[in-house]
Formats: C-alpha cells, structure tokens, sequence
C-alpha cells in the first residue's frame, strides 16, 4: 500500500499539470483566484502526544511529512492528501540467527516501531500573494507498525524483514499554516503549519519494552490508548 502512495504522489502532480495546460487551469474559469497553483511540499515534523495518548505514551517523536494540493475552480479551496512517516521508537543488537541455507549466522538485528499517516485535505486559501495562511480539514487513517530487520554479517545472504505487529485507526482534526514565498518570481515556498488530529483508540508495541536475545528471539509489550496528536511542521516546497 506504501508502494501505491509513493507512486501516486510522485505521478499526480504531472498528470494534473497536463490537464491544467490542456483545459486552460484554474485561471480561465475564475479570474479572480487566477494565481492560486498547485502545490507539492513536505518537511521535518515534531509529533506531540495529548491527552490519552500523553498519558501513556508520554514522549514526543520526530518525523517526516509530504502534501500535495490543487486549487478548486471558482471556489477560495484546494483538495489534496498527504503522507507522513514517523520512527516511535526502534532498538538494535547482535545476535545469532538460524538461517535455511547457511545455518547460524551472526547478524546485527533491529526492531522499529513506526507511524504511517494517510491525510486527505480541504484547504481554505483566500489569499494566494507571497504570503498565503490557509486552514484545513482532515481525515484520513493512521498506521502503527513495527517490523524486525535482520542485517547479516554475510553479505552473499538477504537480509530478513518480519512484521511484527500492525494496528490501523481512524483520524480527523484541523490544521493552521502559512505559505511564505521564497521571492517574486519564485516558485519555491517555505512553510509553517500545526495540525491537530483526534484518533481512535489503538494497541501498539512499547518500543521500551522491546528485548533482543542472543538467539534473535524478539519480546515486547503493547501499549493501548486514544491518539490524539499536536504536530509541527517546517518545511518547504514547490507551486507549479
């Protein structure tokens, strides 16, 4: 499914820029948001747990997010989605694994917990000059996953990756931000944003509780609460 994402979000962007030179683009129907673009950004991100989720989760986390928008013809709106992918907490250690063909093998194993976020988007954007706050809405799905890598000291032999455990849920919330264009002519923006998200309730693995035994043998504890979630972003862009 992450496959698909990727694909989508690196080949949406030229297939509606084609549509957009063929049917004249937002300009032509409506003269008076005649300089809103579309635009494709991403940046670093700083995930802060509240409420529930502060309560028993109770460390804030880094991550990585990417949008795509388009402006809506005759109306002050962009649609979009966006992605995000997020490292809750990951331990590695040494340990010696039983392979098919090679018999035991020593290998350097680590185990990642990760948050996927899958956002569609409802922009207002009244104002589209060189400095351009906008709001949103949100909804969309959240993924908690943790998988294991085992990287082999022998190099002849694949590297093996297990899921360890996955948890879909169900988000929505708001965010604020502002597109700061870089100079006049430029298509290049930076960009502030806070979101807020409201997400169900969802069991997830204890990245503290995760032990590696000498033998590859993986135990961890879960963790279950509501996933209610500040994050800030800074980062930059492109409108084309």
């Amino acid at each position: 499914m992450r496959t698909y994402i990727f694909f989508l979000l690196a080949s949406l962007p030229a297939t509606l820029l084609a549509q957009r030179e063929q049917h004249g683009g937002p300009e032509r129907h409506n003269r008076f948001f005649q300089n809103r673009q579309y635009t494709l950004g991403g940046g670093l991100e700083l995930n802060i747990p509240v409420g529930d989720f502060d309560r028993v989760w109770a460390r804030n986390f880094i991550g990585f997010g990417a949008d795509f928008t388009y402006p809506m013809r005759r109306l002050p709106f962009d649609a979009g989605f966006g992605f995000s992918y997020a490292v809750m907490g990951k331990k590695n250690a040494s340990a010696n694994v039983q392979t098919a063909t090679q018999g035991l093998q020593s290998a350097e194993l680590t185990v990642k917990s990760k948050l996927y976020s899958y956002m569609g988007r409802l922009r207002l954007r009244p104002f589209s000059g060189r400095i351009s706050p906008y709001a949103e809405g949100l909804l969309g799905l959240r993924q908690f996953t943790t998988t294991s890598n085992v990287d082999l000291e022998n190099s002849a032999l694949a590297d093996l990756s297990e899921r360890r455990a996955n948890a879909w849920t169900g988000c929505y919330g708001w965010a604020l931000g502002t597109l700061v264009t870089f100079g006049a002519k430029s298509q290049l923006y930076a960009q502030g944003r806070v979101e807020k998200l409201w997400g169900g309730r969802v069991s997830y693995v204890d990245s503290g509780s995760i032990s590696i035994a000498s033998n590859g043998e993986v135990n961890y504890g879960t963790l279950s609460s509501a996933t209610d979630m500040l994050t800030i972003r800074l980062g930059i862009g492109v409108k084309f």
